[in-house]
């Protein structure tokens, strides 16, 4: 058994923070390997970027890479709402990293006033004047994963119509047309399937003059046959409310998060 000294121990632990901190990395900790887990694809990996700009230690002279394209938004990895700046590929229009901003409260203590420009920006999170680790701004890891969601083969980027049995897991993608005609107007939609049942559509549906049901009453009109269930917002939640409380006229709206 090897036996380590108390301020051995310590001199290690700082070696391997500062090193991860400076972003030099530290090799031979685990075993590699490429084989993905669960069925998902691998991501493809984002080492030896160019930077965005460098900052002159001594000078503080700011040279802002032409080739870089930075986007300041909001980080939709949790509902925390953490500022977040988007590194773009300007040549490939791809995101190649998400940071902290600077001017975000939720990711910078303190947070660098608004009228701080860019290149202010950049020399307060550098190492000029010892700045860096006062005004650096920081995600966590979830956050500074997230733009992988854009670029997620698993990523459905168009309408998918069930083509089995219900639970079958069969599905086919149909056009932004079909998906509207559907369901806006329903009818046998699953006749193919050996489906003859008429589903109705939201033009039948939308219908504040008829009871759901005459005997109970108090269900309301046939247009809370709309059931809205929604998930993240993703800045869509005040639309999708307006259309189903409002313009629809159902009442029966409800979040992921309860009911």
């Amino acid at each position: 058994m090897i036996k380590l000294k108390r301020r051995t121990f310590l001199k290690l632990s700082a070696l391997t923070v500062g090193a991860t901190a400076l972003g030099l990395g530290v090799t031979g900790c685990s075993k590699e390997t490429d084989v993905s887990i669960d069925g998902f694809p691998d991501m493809p990996e984002t080492l030896g970027q160019e930077v965005e700009a460098t900052v002159d230690l001594q000078s503080g002279e700011v040279k802002i890479n032409s080739d870089i394209l930075v986007k300041s938004s909001v980080c939709m990895g949790c509902y925390s709402s953490c500022g977040v700046r988007a590194k773009i590929d300007k040549k490939t229009g791809r995101i190649m990293k998400l940071t902290g901003n600077p001017y975000h409260p939720k990711c910078a203590e303190p947070a660098l006033p608004y009228d701080t420009t860019i290149k202010e920006s950049y020399q307060a999170f550098s190492l000029h004047g010892d700045k860096g680790l006062t005004h650096r701004a920081t995600v966590c890891a979830r956050g500074n994963s997230t733009f992988e969601q854009v670029y997620d083969p698993m990523r459905i980027t168009t309408p998918l119509k069930r083509a089995g049995e219900r639970g079958s897991g069969k599905w086919k993608p149909i056009s932004w047309e079909q998906l509207i005609e559907e369901t806006v107007e329903g009818g046998k939609i699953f006749a193919e399937l050996g489906d003859d049942t008429v589903i109705e559509g939201f033009r039948k549906i939308h219908n504040q003059d008829e009871l759901i049901n005459p005997d109970s009453p108090e269900m309301g009109p046939k247009s809370n046959g709309l059931v809205w269930i929604s998930g993240g917002s993703y800045g869509r939640i005040n639309f999708a409310q307006r259309f189903v409380l409002n313009s629809f006229g159902s009442t029966n709206f409800y979040g992921h998060t309860g009911t």
